[in-house]
């Protein structure tokens, strides 16, 4: 099978020749997975190599025919994704192409209604995408496998729900060896899923519910002695969403890391929230973890104000952000916070106040992204009908970091402007907040210095010997310099500038009588919740009982009655996407 990761561009835009790319971890997963069972897996990544005829030719060599192509999609990148598809069946007609990922999950109707894709695989992938593998090469119906959507006699039919994976101890160890290019950042591990708060933002959720899975220690360590040791890594990034939920769990790997002396070799970080280290784990927490060699987390911070805060649900404090901060540098151990400009009823004086409250907690990096209201989140719910969201063809303008990866003069609209402000003001904030973190003697010393962390260039050696990338880092500075000139002139004069040059912003101009106190909030959907925590703990009990579980269509009236609104067909499917509704 082979695994195609699409990129509309190239991850840090015009910073994306000296920016380290990211692994795709979902790919990278399913891999795992299917080569566990026999099956040989090859993967392709528009982030290093733009997907061509020729390249998809040479990429299916010695893969079992006809082939089958799997995709998965960011809703940034969705539209490539399509491109990619329809590259596919010209060249390849009797393929069989699988759409996943987070965008297809939540609208599957729209990747099936391109006429390219033959399945969406809705949610967790690793176990449906096995039987589906499996169903295409005609071991089994396709048409009763959970999970799965697909068009049939001119109908859109959603396969009920498949229960997450009980447990993630059964997918292998991560296929590095599918992903030795050294233009990858390797120093990653993946070690839990899922995250139990309601931010009313994040897609993530739309896959895991509220359910919480993770690794034992043992497995790990294994995967960190064979970054370590094999791979050469010298600084590793947890990218769980909240790695510090379970105190227990995070004390155990720490005493397992000091055991195989692995923190005399790595520096590790973590992504996690301020109030589960603050209140999960305390000081015995953060002082064990800097003895076992962690010396970095993040903090998903969003915003300084306590209001907007409240408002996209975070059920998590400014104060205890700062708290932990504190605590945290007691222990030797640095912190970043991550940031969201462009929240609903937000304000010029509120990005103001954010900055400051980074600024006087002196953490040693942070950056500012624009907000993304993702489809099927209730912030899509709260904003859809605003007037505010405006997504290009294919929602490519999807991206949190658009603002600060393009040129300043880039046209393509923000997906999503708060009637507090105007589009060219807030592209404005978000520019001028970032420069301002980060143009500073200690990240240009970082740069240089190969340090890894928010904004980690991987600049070649000797470059300045190199004319190529002399002229390359020039036209980084003029571009630097540039957003500094223009972001630094009055409002009123950048605006009139900006919105002459690109007249399309004045249709998402600041609205004066607009009334925030009008703003009116949405909820996760409580049924759709509590149904994947059902699933999972069905699948469970079914995977003690019996060694595994089961992703087949068996019981379909058991299951129709989690899909609120859902109706049955005659075949026991549903023509009606429950995460659409």
């Amino acid at each position: 099978m082979l695994l195609i990761n699409p990129a509309t561009a190239k991850f840090g835009g015009f910073l994306s020749r000296y920016v380290p790319v990211g692994i795709p971890v979902a790919i990278g997963c399913i891999a795992a997975y299917l080569e566990k069972h026999e099956i040989k897996c090859a993967v392709l990544d528009e982030e290093l190599l733009d997907i061509t005829p020729s390249v998809l030719r040479d990429a299916v060599q010695g893969l079992e025919k006809p082939y089958v192509f799997g995709v998965s999609c960011l809703t940034a990148h969705v539209g490539r994704g399509y491109q990619i598809a329809a590259m596919i069946k010209r060249e390849f007609p009797d393929s069989t192409v699988v759409f996943g990922g987070l965008h297809p999950t939540t609208l599957p109707e729209e990747s099936l209604a391109t006429g390219n894709v033959d399945y969406v695989v809705r949610g967790e992938g690793e176990e449906v995408m096995l039987q589906l593998y499996r169903a295409i090469r005609g071991e089994r119906d396709s048409e009763n496998i959970l999970g799965i959507s697909f068009l049939r006699g001119g109908i859109i039919h959603n396969n009920p729900e498949a229960p997450l994976i009980p447990d993630i101890n059964d997918i292998p160890t991560f296929p590095y060896h599918l992903f030795e290019n050294p233009k990858y950042d390797m120093g990653f591990l993946t070690t839990s899923r899922g995250c139990p708060y309601r931010c009313s933002y994040c897609s993530q959720r739309l896959l895991t519910g509220t359910t919480y899975r993770y690794q034992s220690a043992e497995k790990i360590v294994e995967s960190l002695d064979l970054l370590v040791n094999k791979y050469n890594q010298k600084a590793i990034v947890f990218y769980d969403d909240n790695f510090c939920l379970k105190a227990r769990r995070v004390h155990d790997l720490c005493d397992m890391i000091v055991e195989r002396g692995l923190h005399e070799k790595v520096a590790l970080s973590v992504q996690t929230r301020a109030d589960n280290v603050l209140h999960h784990g305390g000081e015995d927490l953060v002082r064990h973890m800097s003895e076992s060699g962690f010396t970095h987390m993040g903090f998903g911070m969003e915003t300084g104000v306590q209001r907007l805060a409240d408002l996209i649900r975070k059920d998590e404090t400014v104060d205890c952000h700062m708290e932990t901060t504190e605590l945290c540098r007691k222990y030797g151990i640095d912190v970043s916070l991550f940031m969201i400009f462009g929240l609903p009823t937000e304000t010029a004086k509120d990005r103001e106040d954010s900055y400051n409250v980074v600024m006087d907690a002196n953490v040693v990096a942070t950056k500012y992204n624009n907000l993304i209201p993702y489809p099927g989140t209730p912030l899509w719910n709260e904003l859809k009908d605003s007037g505010r969201v405006e997504a290009t063809e294919n929602w490519s303008n999807f991206d949190s970091v658009l603002a600060m990866t393009s040129s300043i003069f880039d046209k393509t609209p923000l997906p999503y402007v708060p009637e507090t402000c105007s589009e060219w003001e807030l592209k404005r904030d978000i520019i001028k907040y970032n420069l301002k973190s980060y143009v500073n003697w200690t990240s240009i010393a970082a740069i240089f210095g190969h340090t890894k962390g928010i904004g980690w260039f991987m600049l070649p050696e000797k470059w300045y010997r190199k004319p190529r990338e002399l002229f390359e880092m020039s036209k980084i500075g003029v571009y630097l310099v540039t957003n500094i000139v223009i972001t630094a002139l009055p409002l009123k004069v950048s605006e009139w500038l900006m919105t002459t040059l690109n007249p399309a912003m004045k249709k998402r101009g600041r609205i004066v009588e607009y009334d925030p106190e009008a703003y009116v909030t949405v909820d996760w959907d409580k049924v759709e919740t509590k149904k994947k925590t059902i699933l999972l703990k069905q699948a469970r009990d079914e995977r003690k009982s019996t060694g595994s579980f089961n992703v087949t269509y068996t019981d379909a009236p058991a299951l129709a009655d989690f899909l609120p609104g859902g109706k049955l067909s005659s075949d026991g499917k549903t023509a009606q996407s429950p995460a659409a509704e």
